[in-house]
């Protein structure tokens, strides 16, 4: 507890802080070095070159930025390394079969890319004072390594993912950019402490209640090679009698059941806790998705995370990742069971090789240029089907619903074009969310947060800001109560 305290200070020591032009120049000539540096891994021979570079980045941050800083890099190619070494040893040939594989890219490739993948790790904010903070490090640990790393592996030629790779370096260096500035001048006349808990009560019986009147109760959870059965049904469901379920199972699995663990615990009411994970556990049942049972477990972890080590977040957050990778296979290689390992592809490797499949398929074919939702009054669809289900029946099998991240699906809509626009559409609602979250207690917004990171991971902008419940998060938390020692903010939107 100590070295992390100690550790946690040296991000403010006020000898260690420069200001933010400064950092932009640091970061600018140090990114055109690297760039200069690593010229020459194009050419074979020059892996030592390449181990060279990457040394730099944690000694330059230790000189420029203080050891937290330095440690959140190496703790960020260590993840790179756990990711390259788990795919290539175990993930590639145990799952080659769905697309999976390694083509055994050039050393000098992986390093460059890695450089890639660990560059934003230079910039992220450390500590989550603001939502954004939380949900640019899911984003960054779940998104945008696992597509930088993980494409160069199943096609081995650096030329072909290149392109993409610096596009999305570009995004995380603009979104960051927009969320370091002032939170938006927004707020919401909160309830109080009582009103708020009994208000998030009242959501989760009410969905709880709809979700067991319209599904029913199962006694057992489906086990995790039953899902795909659990998750036909419902989307069946869904898209018959039960189509508001479609709204109504997302918010609550990724917003009002989590807020209700979260406050539980900040409030010591273990009521509500189990509330939420009985809500949890009922959604799994009913749509077999894994993220809404892992989600029992990462609440708890996040609010940890905040509560003891909130200066240094970010490298815990960082630390976190290749520490899964590693038990993961342990735990496949000490009991002989797959799914450890079909976890670590899962969380760490399918998001990069559906992101890249996005990439791969709509640079030779039309774009649907948001032709399938807000446009589609204006814009005709190339296609019969929504992209997920065109990427899934060209890549695995028909009617295989193979969901991308933000950029795959900004790149399916518009191209390199689409990627700058939804990174500013990004930005711009986690600006809006930080100025609603001001004041607020980070332990319970913080898992929330975490989940709509890993949404964004997973699934499109537009998907996860109003169906799997971004905005309806963002609203519950302008409506709870400022934590101790931050006085409410007079409501502009009440005057």
């Amino acid at each position: 507890m100590t070295s992390v305290r100690t550790l946690s200070a040296s991000v403010h020591d006020p000898r260690r802080r420069i200001s933010p032009p400064a950092l932009a120049v640091f970061l600018a000539a140090t990114l055109g070095a690297l760039l200069g540096a690593l010229l020459p891994l194009a050419r074979p021979g020059a892996v030592a070159t390449g181990i060279g570079v990457l040394a730099v980045l944690p000694l330059a941050a230790l000189a420029w930025a203080g050891v937290a800083r330095a440690a959140t890099i190496t703790a960020a190619l260590a993840y790179v390394a756990a990711l390259a070494w788990a795919y290539a040893s175990e993930v590639a040939p145990t799952f080659s079969y769905d697309g999976l594989t390694d083509a055994g890219p050039q050393p000098t490739a992986v390093l460059l890319v890695a450089t890639v993948a660990a560059l934003p790790a230079a910039w992220l904010p450390l500590a989550p004072r603001r939502p954004s903070t939380v949900v640019l490090w899911v984003l960054y640990l779940l998104g945008y390594v696992p597509t930088v790393v993980v494409p160069l592996f199943m096609r081995g030629d650096l030329a072909a993912v290149l392109p993409f790779d610096l596009a999305l370096l570009a995004s995380m260096g603009l979104a960051s950019l927009i969320v370091r500035r002032p939170p938006a001048p927004i707020a919401i006349r909160p309830l109080s402490l009582n009103a708020f808990t009994g208000l998030l009560v009242g959501l989760g019986l009410l969905c709880s209640a709809y979700i067991a009147v319209t599904f029913g109760v199962s006694l057992s959870l489906p086990g995790l090679a039953s899902v795909y059965d659990t998750r036909a049904d419902f989307r069946a469901a869904v898209g018959g009698s039960a189509a508001v379920a479609g709204y109504i199972v997302p918010w609550a699995g990724n917003v009002i059941n989590p807020l209700l663990m979260a406050l539980g615990v900040a409030r010591r009411r273990a009521e509500i806790v189990t509330l939420g994970i009985v809500g949890q556990l009922l959604i799994y049942s009913v749509t077999g998705f894994k993220s809404i049972l892992f989600s029992v477990a990462l609440v708890p972890l996040v609010y940890l995370a905040i509560s003891v080590a909130s200066r240094v977040f970010g490298l815990l957050a960082a630390v976190v990742a290749p520490v899964i990778i590693a038990c993961c296979l342990i735990a496949t290689s000490t009991w002989g069971s797959i799914w450890p390992l079909a976890i670590t592809a899962r969380l760490f490797a399918t998001p990069g090789q559906v992101g890249f499949y996005y990439y791969e398929y709509f640079s030779d074919h039309p774009s649907y240029a948001l032709s399938q939702s807000i446009l589609s009054w204006v814009v005709s669809r190339p296609y019969g089907e929504d992209v997920p289900f065109v990427i899934g029946s060209a890549y695995f099998s028909e009617g295989t619903n193979a969901n991308g991240n933000i950029w795959a699906d900004a790149f399916a809509n518009f191209g390199f074009a689409g990627i700058v626009c939804f990174t500013l559409v990004l930005g711009l609602v986690l600006w809006i969310a930080d100025g609603l979250a001001q004041g607020r207690d980070a332990r319970v917004a913080g898992p929330m947060f975490a989940i709509a990171g890993l949404s964004l991971a997973n699934s499109a902008l537009f998907t996860t800001v109003l169906t799997l419940g971004l905005a309806l998060g963002c609203l519950l938390i302008a409506l709870m109560p400022p934590a101790p020692g931050h006085a409410a903010r007079p409501s502009r939107v009440t005057r």
